[in-house]
Protein backbone atom coordinates (compact mmCIF):
# COMPACT_ATOMS: atom_id res chain seq x y z
CA UNK A 1 0.00 0.00 0.00
CA UNK A 2 2.85 2.39 0.83
CA UNK A 3 4.42 1.78 -2.61
CA UNK A 4 1.16 2.69 -4.34
CA UNK A 5 0.85 5.85 -2.25
CA UNK A 6 4.42 6.83 -3.10
CA UNK A 7 3.73 6.24 -6.82
CA UNK A 8 0.63 8.45 -6.68
CA UNK A 9 2.56 11.15 -4.84
CA UNK A 10 5.37 11.01 -7.42
CA UNK A 11 2.85 11.34 -10.26
CA UNK A 12 1.22 14.40 -8.75
CA UNK A 13 4.61 15.83 -7.83
CA UNK A 14 5.66 15.61 -11.47
CA UNK A 15 2.42 17.20 -12.52
CA UNK A 16 -0.75 15.21 -13.05
CA UNK A 17 -1.64 17.18 -16.15
CA UNK A 18 1.69 16.42 -17.79
CA UNK A 19 1.43 12.68 -17.04
CA UNK A 20 -2.11 12.46 -18.36
CA UNK A 21 -1.09 14.38 -21.46
CA UNK A 22 1.76 11.96 -22.11
CA UNK A 23 -0.54 8.96 -21.72
CA UNK A 24 -3.06 10.51 -24.11
CA UNK A 25 -0.31 11.19 -26.64
CA UNK A 26 0.91 7.57 -26.37
CA UNK A 27 -2.63 6.25 -26.92
CA UNK A 28 -3.19 8.55 -29.89
CA UNK A 29 0.10 7.48 -31.45
CA UNK A 30 -0.82 3.81 -30.91
CA UNK A 31 -4.22 4.27 -32.59
CA UNK A 32 -2.69 6.19 -35.50
CA UNK A 33 0.05 3.57 -35.93
CA UNK A 34 -2.53 0.76 -35.91
CA UNK A 35 -4.75 2.55 -38.44
CA UNK A 36 -1.82 3.50 -40.70
CA UNK A 37 -0.30 0.03 -40.56
CA UNK A 38 -3.65 -1.63 -41.23
CA UNK A 39 -4.27 0.62 -44.21
CA UNK A 40 -0.80 -0.09 -45.60
CA UNK A 41 -1.42 -3.81 -45.24
CA UNK A 42 -4.78 -3.56 -47.00
CA UNK A 43 -3.27 -1.60 -49.87
CA UNK A 44 -0.49 -4.16 -50.21
CA UNK A 45 -3.04 -6.99 -50.31
CA UNK A 46 -5.06 -5.17 -52.99
CA UNK A 47 -1.90 -4.55 -55.03
CA UNK A 48 -0.90 -8.21 -54.94
CA UNK A 49 -4.46 -9.28 -55.73
CA UNK A 50 -4.72 -6.96 -58.72
CA UNK A 51 -1.39 -8.18 -60.11
CA UNK A 52 -2.29 -11.85 -59.72
CA UNK A 53 -2.77 -13.57 -63.08
CA UNK A 54 -6.41 -13.96 -64.02
CA UNK A 55 -7.30 -16.58 -66.57
CA UNK A 56 -10.67 -17.58 -67.86
CA UNK A 57 -11.30 -21.11 -66.75
CA UNK A 58 -12.87 -22.00 -70.07
CA UNK A 59 -9.45 -21.56 -71.70
CA UNK A 60 -7.97 -24.30 -69.51
CA UNK A 61 -10.11 -27.14 -70.84
CA UNK A 62 -8.08 -30.04 -72.14
CA UNK A 63 -4.89 -28.98 -70.30
CA UNK A 64 -2.99 -31.82 -68.61
CA UNK A 65 -3.25 -32.22 -64.86
CA UNK A 66 0.21 -30.86 -63.92
CA UNK A 67 -0.11 -27.69 -65.99
CA UNK A 68 -3.67 -27.21 -64.77
CA UNK A 69 -2.69 -27.51 -61.11
CA UNK A 70 0.25 -25.12 -61.56
CA UNK A 71 -1.87 -22.54 -63.36
CA UNK A 72 -4.67 -22.61 -60.83
CA UNK A 73 -2.25 -22.45 -57.91
CA UNK A 74 -0.80 -19.26 -59.40
CA UNK A 75 -4.30 -17.83 -59.38
CA UNK A 76 -4.38 -18.41 -55.60
CA UNK A 77 -2.18 -15.40 -54.98
CA UNK A 78 -5.25 -13.42 -54.02
CA UNK A 79 -6.38 -15.87 -51.33
CA UNK A 80 -2.85 -16.20 -49.98
CA UNK A 81 -2.37 -12.42 -49.89
CA UNK A 82 -5.60 -11.99 -47.90
CA UNK A 83 -4.53 -14.65 -45.40
CA UNK A 84 -1.07 -13.14 -44.91
CA UNK A 85 -2.64 -9.69 -44.60
CA UNK A 86 -4.93 -10.91 -41.82
CA UNK A 87 -1.94 -12.43 -40.02
CA UNK A 88 0.10 -9.24 -40.39
CA UNK A 89 -2.73 -7.08 -39.00
CA UNK A 90 -3.03 -9.29 -35.92
CA UNK A 91 0.72 -9.28 -35.32
CA UNK A 92 0.94 -5.50 -35.82
CA UNK A 93 -1.86 -4.89 -33.32
CA UNK A 94 -0.17 -7.02 -30.66
CA UNK A 95 3.23 -5.35 -31.13
CA UNK A 96 1.86 -1.79 -31.09
CA UNK A 97 -0.17 -2.22 -27.92
CA UNK A 98 2.56 -4.10 -26.03
CA UNK A 99 4.90 -1.16 -26.73
CA UNK A 100 2.18 1.34 -25.78
CA UNK A 101 1.51 -0.38 -22.44
CA UNK A 102 5.25 -0.41 -21.66
CA UNK A 103 5.53 3.32 -22.43
CA UNK A 104 2.49 4.13 -20.27
CA UNK A 105 3.96 2.19 -17.35
CA UNK A 106 7.25 4.04 -17.81
CA UNK A 107 5.40 7.36 -17.85
CA UNK A 108 3.72 6.45 -14.58
CA UNK A 109 7.13 5.91 -13.03
CA UNK A 110 7.10 2.13 -13.04
CA UNK A 111 10.53 0.61 -13.61
CA UNK A 112 9.95 -1.66 -16.61
CA UNK A 113 13.52 -3.03 -16.69
CA UNK A 114 12.76 -5.81 -14.18
CA UNK A 115 9.58 -6.60 -16.13
CA UNK A 116 11.52 -7.00 -19.35
CA UNK A 117 14.27 -8.96 -17.61
CA UNK A 118 11.79 -11.32 -16.02
CA UNK A 119 9.88 -11.78 -19.26
CA UNK A 120 11.42 -15.21 -19.86
CA UNK A 121 10.45 -16.38 -16.37
CA UNK A 122 6.91 -15.04 -16.76
CA UNK A 123 6.61 -16.69 -20.16
CA UNK A 124 7.71 -20.03 -18.70
CA UNK A 125 5.22 -19.76 -15.86
CA UNK A 126 2.37 -18.71 -18.13
CA UNK A 127 3.32 -21.40 -20.62
CA UNK A 128 2.05 -24.14 -18.31
CA UNK A 129 -1.31 -22.46 -17.93
CA UNK A 130 -1.64 -21.18 -21.47
CA UNK A 131 -0.41 -24.11 -23.50
CA UNK A 132 -3.57 -24.17 -25.60
CA UNK A 133 -3.17 -20.50 -26.53
CA UNK A 134 0.47 -21.01 -27.49
CA UNK A 135 -0.49 -24.02 -29.61
CA UNK A 136 -3.24 -21.96 -31.28
CA UNK A 137 -0.83 -19.17 -32.24
CA UNK A 138 1.95 -21.45 -33.47
CA UNK A 139 -0.43 -23.62 -35.49
CA UNK A 140 -2.11 -20.54 -36.97
CA UNK A 141 1.21 -19.08 -38.11
CA UNK A 142 2.35 -22.35 -39.70
CA UNK A 143 -0.96 -22.92 -41.52
CA UNK A 144 -0.91 -19.44 -43.07
CA UNK A 145 2.74 -19.43 -44.10
CA UNK A 146 2.45 -22.95 -45.54
CA UNK A 147 -0.61 -21.85 -47.55
CA UNK A 148 -2.76 -24.61 -46.14
CA UNK A 149 -5.79 -22.35 -46.55
CA UNK A 150 -6.67 -18.86 -47.69
CA UNK A 151 -9.62 -16.54 -47.32
CA UNK A 152 -12.38 -17.71 -49.66
CA UNK A 153 -11.20 -21.33 -49.75
CA UNK A 154 -13.63 -24.20 -49.22
CA UNK A 155 -12.08 -26.39 -46.52
CA UNK A 156 -12.92 -29.19 -44.14
CA UNK A 157 -11.07 -28.84 -40.86
CA UNK A 158 -10.37 -32.27 -39.41
CA UNK A 159 -14.00 -33.36 -39.62
CA UNK A 160 -15.10 -30.38 -37.47
CA UNK A 161 -16.74 -28.24 -40.13
CA UNK A 162 -16.99 -27.89 -43.91
CA UNK A 163 -17.37 -24.38 -45.26
CA UNK A 164 -15.75 -21.22 -46.61
CA UNK A 165 -12.87 -19.48 -44.84
CA UNK A 166 -13.80 -15.92 -43.86
CA UNK A 167 -10.91 -15.04 -41.54
CA UNK A 168 -7.54 -16.52 -40.63
CA UNK A 169 -6.44 -15.06 -37.30
CA UNK A 170 -3.51 -16.08 -35.15
CA UNK A 171 -5.62 -17.88 -32.55
CA UNK A 172 -8.64 -19.03 -34.54
CA UNK A 173 -10.05 -19.56 -38.03
CA UNK A 174 -13.54 -18.33 -38.89
CA UNK A 175 -15.56 -20.62 -41.17
CA UNK A 176 -19.05 -20.10 -42.56
CA UNK A 177 -20.63 -23.45 -43.38
CA UNK A 178 -23.15 -24.02 -46.16
CA UNK A 179 -26.10 -23.51 -43.82
CA UNK A 180 -24.87 -20.00 -43.04
CA UNK A 181 -23.59 -20.84 -39.55
CA UNK A 182 -20.34 -19.12 -38.51
CA UNK A 183 -17.78 -21.36 -36.76
CA UNK A 184 -14.78 -20.14 -34.75
CA UNK A 185 -12.29 -23.01 -34.69
CA UNK A 186 -9.20 -22.75 -32.52
CA UNK A 187 -6.11 -23.30 -34.63
CA UNK A 188 -4.69 -25.72 -32.06
CA UNK A 189 -7.66 -28.03 -32.64
CA UNK A 190 -7.04 -28.30 -36.37
CA UNK A 191 -5.20 -31.56 -36.99
CA UNK A 192 -5.81 -31.72 -40.74
CA UNK A 193 -7.02 -29.41 -43.50
CA UNK A 194 -8.87 -30.78 -46.53
CA UNK A 195 -8.69 -27.87 -48.97
CA UNK A 196 -11.11 -28.16 -51.90
CA UNK A 197 -9.94 -24.92 -53.53
CA UNK A 198 -6.36 -25.65 -54.52
CA UNK A 199 -5.87 -26.59 -58.15
CA UNK A 200 -8.81 -28.62 -59.45
CA UNK A 201 -11.13 -31.35 -58.24
CA UNK A 202 -13.57 -33.98 -59.54
CA UNK A 203 -17.34 -34.14 -59.46
CA UNK A 204 -18.40 -37.80 -59.23
CA UNK A 205 -22.02 -38.56 -60.12
CA UNK A 206 -23.56 -42.04 -59.78
CA UNK A 207 -26.61 -42.96 -61.86
CA UNK A 208 -28.59 -46.26 -61.58
CA UNK A 209 -29.73 -47.93 -64.81
CA UNK A 210 -31.79 -51.12 -65.36
CA UNK A 211 -30.08 -54.52 -65.42
CA UNK A 212 -31.35 -55.32 -68.89
CA UNK A 213 -30.09 -52.05 -70.38
CA UNK A 214 -27.18 -52.11 -72.82
CA UNK A 215 -24.25 -50.40 -71.07
CA UNK A 216 -22.73 -49.46 -74.41
CA UNK A 217 -25.84 -47.43 -75.18
CA UNK A 218 -25.69 -45.86 -71.72
CA UNK A 219 -22.07 -44.87 -72.29
CA UNK A 220 -22.89 -43.32 -75.66
CA UNK A 221 -25.72 -41.26 -74.18
CA UNK A 222 -23.62 -40.08 -71.21
CA UNK A 223 -20.66 -39.10 -73.40
CA UNK A 224 -22.92 -37.29 -75.87
CA UNK A 225 -24.59 -35.26 -73.12
CA UNK A 226 -21.20 -34.58 -71.55
CA UNK A 227 -19.83 -33.30 -74.84
CA UNK A 228 -22.75 -30.88 -75.14
CA UNK A 229 -22.11 -29.60 -71.61
CA UNK A 230 -18.41 -29.23 -72.30
CA UNK A 231 -19.15 -27.00 -75.28
CA UNK A 232 -21.83 -24.98 -73.48
CA UNK A 233 -20.43 -21.50 -72.60
CA UNK A 234 -22.62 -21.20 -69.50
CA UNK A 235 -20.34 -23.73 -67.78
CA UNK A 236 -17.06 -21.96 -68.63
CA UNK A 237 -16.46 -20.99 -65.00
CA UNK A 238 -17.34 -24.43 -63.68
CA UNK A 239 -16.20 -27.27 -65.94
CA UNK A 240 -12.60 -27.97 -66.86
CA UNK A 241 -13.59 -30.81 -69.13
CA UNK A 242 -16.61 -32.62 -70.52
CA UNK A 243 -18.41 -35.08 -68.23
CA UNK A 244 -17.69 -38.65 -69.34
CA UNK A 245 -18.75 -42.21 -68.59
CA UNK A 246 -16.26 -43.77 -66.17
CA UNK A 247 -17.28 -47.28 -65.09
CA UNK A 248 -19.71 -49.44 -63.17
CA UNK A 249 -19.36 -48.82 -59.44
CA UNK A 250 -22.04 -51.02 -57.90
CA UNK A 251 -24.53 -53.81 -58.59
CA UNK A 252 -27.65 -53.52 -56.46
CA UNK A 253 -30.74 -55.72 -56.28
CA UNK A 254 -32.57 -53.59 -58.84
CA UNK A 255 -30.00 -51.65 -60.87
CA UNK A 256 -26.50 -51.22 -62.23
CA UNK A 257 -24.86 -48.04 -60.90
CA UNK A 258 -22.59 -46.20 -63.33
CA UNK A 259 -20.32 -43.26 -62.55
CA UNK A 260 -19.91 -39.99 -64.46
CA UNK A 261 -16.62 -38.14 -63.87
CA UNK A 262 -16.04 -34.44 -64.46
CA UNK A 263 -12.99 -32.30 -63.78
CA UNK A 264 -14.20 -28.98 -62.37
CA UNK A 265 -13.07 -25.70 -60.85
CA UNK A 266 -13.30 -26.01 -57.04
CA UNK A 267 -14.33 -23.36 -54.50
CA UNK A 268 -17.97 -24.23 -54.08
CA UNK A 269 -18.60 -25.40 -57.66
CA UNK A 270 -18.76 -29.06 -56.63
CA UNK A 271 -22.39 -28.91 -55.60
CA UNK A 272 -23.57 -26.72 -58.46
CA UNK A 273 -21.74 -28.89 -60.99
CA UNK A 274 -23.26 -32.03 -59.49
CA UNK A 275 -26.79 -30.67 -59.71
CA UNK A 276 -26.32 -29.45 -63.29
CA UNK A 277 -24.81 -32.74 -64.46
CA UNK A 278 -27.58 -34.81 -62.86
CA UNK A 279 -30.26 -32.72 -64.54
CA UNK A 280 -28.67 -32.88 -68.00
CA UNK A 281 -28.00 -36.62 -67.69
CA UNK A 282 -31.58 -37.26 -66.61
CA UNK A 283 -32.88 -35.37 -69.65
CA UNK A 284 -30.52 -37.25 -71.99
CA UNK A 285 -31.40 -40.67 -70.58
CA UNK A 286 -35.13 -39.93 -70.80
CA UNK A 287 -34.75 -38.88 -74.43
CA UNK A 288 -32.95 -42.16 -75.16
CA UNK A 289 -35.67 -44.20 -73.47
CA UNK A 290 -33.47 -45.28 -70.56
CA UNK A 291 -35.43 -45.16 -67.32
CA UNK A 292 -33.98 -45.11 -63.85
CA UNK A 293 -35.23 -48.29 -62.10
CA UNK A 294 -37.21 -48.26 -58.90
CA UNK A 295 -37.96 -50.83 -56.25
CA UNK A 296 -41.35 -52.55 -56.59
CA UNK A 297 -43.54 -52.76 -53.50
CA UNK A 298 -46.48 -55.20 -53.18
CA UNK A 299 -49.36 -53.78 -51.15
CA UNK A 300 -52.26 -55.98 -49.85
CA UNK A 301 -55.41 -54.26 -48.69
CA UNK A 302 -58.41 -55.64 -46.74
CA UNK A 303 -61.61 -54.25 -45.29
CA UNK A 304 -61.56 -53.52 -41.60
CA UNK A 305 -63.65 -55.93 -39.50
CA UNK A 306 -63.77 -58.66 -42.16
CA UNK A 307 -61.70 -61.76 -41.47
CA UNK A 308 -59.64 -62.97 -44.37
CA UNK A 309 -60.52 -66.47 -45.68
CA UNK A 310 -57.41 -68.67 -45.50
CA UNK A 311 -56.31 -70.27 -48.75
CA UNK A 312 -57.46 -73.84 -49.46
CA UNK A 313 -54.89 -76.58 -49.07
CA UNK A 314 -53.47 -78.18 -52.23
CA UNK A 315 -55.54 -81.07 -53.60
CA UNK A 316 -58.81 -79.81 -52.19
CA UNK A 317 -61.55 -80.46 -54.77
CA UNK A 318 -63.72 -77.77 -53.38
CA UNK A 319 -66.61 -80.19 -52.41
CA UNK A 320 -67.88 -80.06 -48.85
CA UNK A 321 -67.50 -83.17 -46.71
CA UNK A 322 -70.86 -84.44 -45.30
CA UNK A 323 -71.07 -84.21 -41.57
CA UNK A 324 -71.36 -87.47 -39.64
CA UNK A 325 -74.61 -88.13 -37.76
CA UNK A 326 -74.77 -88.87 -34.09
CA UNK A 327 -75.47 -92.58 -34.74
CA UNK A 328 -72.46 -92.89 -36.94
CA UNK A 329 -70.33 -91.28 -34.25
CA UNK A 330 -71.72 -93.67 -31.64
CA UNK A 331 -71.09 -96.61 -33.92
CA UNK A 332 -67.56 -95.48 -34.51
CA UNK A 333 -67.01 -95.12 -30.79
CA UNK A 334 -68.62 -98.57 -30.02
CA UNK A 335 -67.84 -100.84 -32.95
CA UNK A 336 -69.11 -103.98 -31.11
CA UNK A 337 -72.64 -102.68 -30.58
CA UNK A 338 -75.20 -103.89 -33.12
CA UNK A 339 -77.22 -101.35 -34.99
CA UNK A 340 -81.04 -101.62 -34.86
Amino acid sequence: MSDIQELIQDIFAAGATEVVLRIVIILVIAFVAQWTGGRAIRRSVLTVTSRAPKRRVGQLRGVDDNELATTLMEDRQGQRAHALGSLAKNALTIIIWVIAVMMILSTLGVNIAPIIASGAVISAVLGFGAQTYIADYLNGISMIFEDQMGIGDTVELGGIVLGEVEETALRYTRIRDFWGVVWYVRNGQIQSVANQSQGWTYSLIEIPVPYDEDLTKVQQVVDAVGKEMGEDPQYNGVLLGAPYYSNVTELTATSVVVRVNTKIVPNGNQWYAGRAIRQRMKEGLDAAGIRIPYDGIQVRTFQAGVQEVPPKPPGDSGESTPQATGEQLNADENPGKARP
